[in-house]
């Protein structure tokens, strides 16, 4: 729980951060850098003959980019390169006084001015609101096993009662060669640390039973009756108590021979005696070497089979040679269910967690779980990805608000309009730089508010699917 607190808590940081940086970025745009220029919000005087636009911020937004900004910005609108993007805005400016310079502007008046401009330096914002517009929220992180997002999962599946009984067989092989050590421990060892891990960490509700088979005698010729008859149920099919099932772990050693067939023999009666309708069956083998007794353990795991239990018999082979790869896994296909081949304590780890989510009745409510992160995590992803959005607009409005003032003061200062005419051109291009700011702006807290509706949703998920499982 501290962990996921922290987790939480960075995020949020994240996530304050990212609020900050947009709003210091529109700040910084919005500020008076050059002479003559009105801040947004503040009152100027105006002529009385200047009438705001009718123009929409839907309108504004969609409409295509200027002649100007096409020939000389577009390109470099992106570019890390300040000059060039500096020496673009100039050399557009330029090329717009010399296109007016061809024109009869002496009767011209703000509104007129104030088109002509932005009609040849203006940006297009469509693709940039298109692309927040249309960005996916979906947290690909928590899909199923079955293939489905948790997020299309309703809440009544997720609360649904079962009515099915599940029941865990955990057999291990304790013949002499789990004696080996891998990374400084025997396989035996790590073998039970694995198969305690595991039915410890199963819902209460699931029966789980510990067979160990060659536990006896010896590796000797002399000891292999003795050591081929040794298949027990130290843990008898019940609900998991964690003291006599680690009692019951203690019992024996990696000593004999390995009688593979009789254990799944004994594992598959265990369960028939409490098969039905509604239940599911698992039975889970650790072993590192081939049966060894004379029995046929591909021939006892489709019998469990075809006993008609509902049991699947998943299979780890534990650092085995190629021979008894092969067998171990022509056993477990026999058996309907999966084999592994690990190496590693790590490896057994990880398939140890495998097996957990298929014990349980819904699958995913295990998977779900482990995925708490996966939420936090990917909600910071797309509030990122939304952010560069709209830094994205930012720099498209940062540009153009920077050649459009610079051109409204070459206006001033080369005597085409006086300082009344200024403020009426500014009145009418801020009017349109407020719709549009005002339009990104809700379509950007639209979308953030879209990905903190649906992480919200998931969490609550996934809360209940914690207390379901007891966790």
């Amino acid at each position: 729980m501290k962990r996921a607190r922290l987790i939480f808590l960075l995020l949020l940081t994240a996530l304050l951060l990212i609020g900050c940086q947009e709003k210091e970025e529109l700040k910084a745009v919005s500020k008076n850098e050059t002479k003559g220029w009105i801040e947004p919000g503040k009152t100027i005087s105006i002529s009385e003959e200047v009438e705001l636009p009718k123009t929409t911020a839907k309108e504004y937004i969609e409409a295509e980019k200027g002649e100007l900004y096409t020939k000389f910005i577009e390109s470099k609108e992106f570019s890390e390169d300040k000059e060039a993007i500096e020496k673009a805005n100039a050399d557009a400016v330029d090329a717009y006084f010399a296109q007016i310079s061809k024109k009869k502007t002496k009767n011209w008046d703000e509104k007129k001015w104030a088109e002509s401009i932005t009609f040849a330096l203006r940006a297009s914002y469509k693709d940039v609101a298109e692309e927040m517009e249309n960005y996916e929220v979906v947290y690909e992180k928590l899909r199923l096993p079955d293939g489905r997002l948790l997020e299309d999962i309703s809440m009544d599946e997720i609360t649904k009662e079962e009515d099915k009984s599940v029941n865990v067989v955990l057999v291990i092989d304790s013949s002499g060669s789990m004696k080996a050590k891998i990374g400084g421990e025997s396989k035996m060892a790590l073998a039970k640390k694995s198969i305690e891990s595991l039915a410890k960490e199963l819902p209460e509700s699931v029966n789980v039973s510990l067979i160990a088979f060659g536990h006896q005698g010896s590796g000797s010729d002399a000891d292999k009756a003795k050591s081929c008859s040794a298949v027990e149920s130290m843990y008898p099919l019940k609900a998991y108590e964690g003291a006599a099932f680690g009692a019951a772990l203690n019992k024996f050693e990696a000593v004999g021979w390995t009688p593979l067939a009789s254990a799944i023999t004994m594992a598959n009666e265990q369960l028939g005696a409490v098969s039905g309708e509604n239940t599911e069956n698992f039975i889970y083998v650790v072993s590192d070497g081939i049966e060894t007794c004379d029995g046929d353990p591909v021939a006892a795991a489709k019998k469990a089979v075809a006993d008609n239990n509902n049991v699947k018999i998943n299979i780890i082979g534990f650092d085995v040679d190629s021979e008894a790869d092969k067998q171990l896994k022509a056993v477990a296909e026999a058996g309907g269910g999966e084999y592994s081949s690990v190496k590693t304590k790590q490896q057994l780890a990880e398939i140890k967690d495998v097996w957990k989510e298929a014990v349980n009745i819904n699958t995913w409510r295990w998977w779900a779980v482990h995925r708490f992160a996966d939420n936090v995590w990917t909600t910071l992803d797309h509030n990122n990805a939304v952010g560069k959005i709209n830094s994205k607009y930012f720099t498209i409005y940062k540009n153009e608000d920077k050649r459009i003032r610079a051109a409204v003061d070459r206006l001033r200062d080369e005597g085409l309009i006086d300082s009344k005419g200024q403020n009426g051109i500014t009145q009418i291009i801020r009017d349109r730089d407020d719709k549009i700011q005002t339009y990104m702006s809700d379509i950007n807290s639209t979308k953030r508010d879209e990905i903190k509706t649906k992480s919200d949703e998931l969490s609550e998920k996934l809360d209940v699917i914690k207390k379901q499982v007891g966790l």
